[in-house]
């Protein structure tokens, strides 16, 4: 669903604006000099709007909604869409309309409110009797509309950052979290915008119609990947960019997405357990080994789980990880006895739980994207745990080698 501004050919939709305004020529009174707008949807035209504007006003002179398509809110979407495409260049919008109830409600619930009335307009200028909902239309009831931007930039800054914010906290990539950012600025016709998005913080700058620059900056510290709020959030920009959201109800939105829950605790200890499976058999490790990485993998994230709640830093939660299924895999290795089972067998899937996959890609892909202090500060970070897990493990194994001998294989 898009809108384009027609700039030739504007008689070709005279049809549709003949359902608003019923005679042809005082359409052309306003047509030539006015702003054609056309909402279309897989090559069919949903809605057609016209604005005259004058010095610091601008006036909706025609809406209409095809008749097929009325009732699903193209016409408020399209009323959306003018009031944010003139605001910055003049102070109000104008609507006349006749003094039916459901078309006043309409122009009411997108904002407008009543300004004048100019009498006998439908009976002085149009030649035959114009009936609305079996009301005869006399006087033509002028509403209007405050197009106020110095606010709406400002709430477009911090609707786009907030969007950005949520999602590199939660995992995103640099040039996600930019060109969402864009695509909510430019909706609402934001065009001047800098961004400059780091790891762990998103540094932003818009200018209005005046050239009153706002600045924000946002600190964002690394944490978890919550994948299904990321989706949520690209899912919302792209209604955004739709125009099938405004800017509250996006804020509104927002806030719901960022208190999605986590899947249920036992699916993720199911899902660690069966990617640790899973790689401990691409890893080349027996039946045997891969169900035992399978058990430990479930042990590892409860304990993960835990250290949540906990409030535990990443070193700690890393470094006694390694050493928890470093000891179940020795444990397991002398329950069995000498039946074949690896120790190496067993581990290489276990520590699966603990790899900070999504945030190593993320990092290949920021460098390869020339993001390269984003790149590397996550590079860095992930290089960091697979460093807590080796300590883990390692000092684990060599207290085994001290006391018991080295009987390990």
């Amino acid at each position: 669903m898009e809108i384009n501004q027609i700039t030739e050919n504007k008689q070709d939709y005279m049809d549709l604006l003949l359902l608003a305004d019923p005679q042809e020529d005082m359409i052309e009174r306003y047509l030539e000099d006015g702003d054609l707008f056309v909402l279309s949807e897989n090559g069919d035209i949903l809605t057609v709007c016209v604005v005259l504007a004058k010095e610091k006003t601008c006036e909706l002179k025609n809406i209409a909604t095809a008749e097929q398509y009325q009732g699903k809110g193209y016409g408020k979407y399209m009323v959306r869409y003018v009031c944010e495409h003139y605001a910055g260049r003049y102070d109000l919008m104008y609507v006349g309309t006749g003094n039916s109830r459901k078309t006043l409600d309409f122009y009411k619930s997108c904002g407008f409110m009543n300004s004048h009335i100019v009498e006998n307009f439908f009976t002085d200028n149009y030649r035959d009797p114009i009936y609305e909902d079996g009301l005869l239309l006399t006087d033509m009831i002028y509403l209007k509309k405050k197009l106020d931007t110095e606010i709406d930039v400002k709430k477009v800054v911090d609707l786009a950052l907030e969007a950005g914010r949520i999602l590199l906290k939660n995992g995103g990539e640099i040039f996600r979290v930019e060109e969402t950012i864009q695509h909510i600025c430019r909706r609402f016709h934001v065009e001047d915008v800098e961004i400059f998005t780091l790891s762990h913080g998103i540094f932003m700058s818009a200018e209005d119609e005046s050239g009153d620059a706002y600045t924000k900056v946002r600190h964002v510290p690394l944490s978890g990947t919550h994948l299904g709020i990321v989706a949520e959030v690209n899912e919302l920009s792209r209604e955004i960019s739709a125009g099938q959201v405004g800017i509250d109800e996006a804020f509104d939105r927002l806030a719901e997405i960022e208190k999605l829950p986590a899947k249920k605790e036992y699916f993720q200890v199911l899902a660690a357990g069966t990617g640790s499976f899973t790689f401990a058999i691409l890893l080349k490790s027996t039946l045997a080994e891969s169900m035992v990485a399978f058990v430990i993998g479930c042990i590892i994230h409860m304990w993960v789980l835990l250290a949540k709640r906990l409030n535990f830093s990443k070193i700690i939660v890393n470094i006694i990880g390694g050493v928890i299924m470093t000891a179940l895999a020795i444990l397991v290795l002398h329950m069995h006895g000498s039946g074949g089972l690896r120790l190496e067998g067993m581990i290489t899937g276990s520590i699966m739980p603990l790899i900070p996959g999504v945030a190593f890609v993320n990092a290949i892909r920021d460098i390869a994207d020339s993001d390269f202090l984003s790149g590397t500060v996550r590079m860095i970070d992930a290089l960091l745990v697979f460093v807590y897990i080796a300590i883990g493990v390692g000092s684990t194994l060599a207290l085994y080698n001290s006391l018991i001998g080295g009987l390990v294989l």
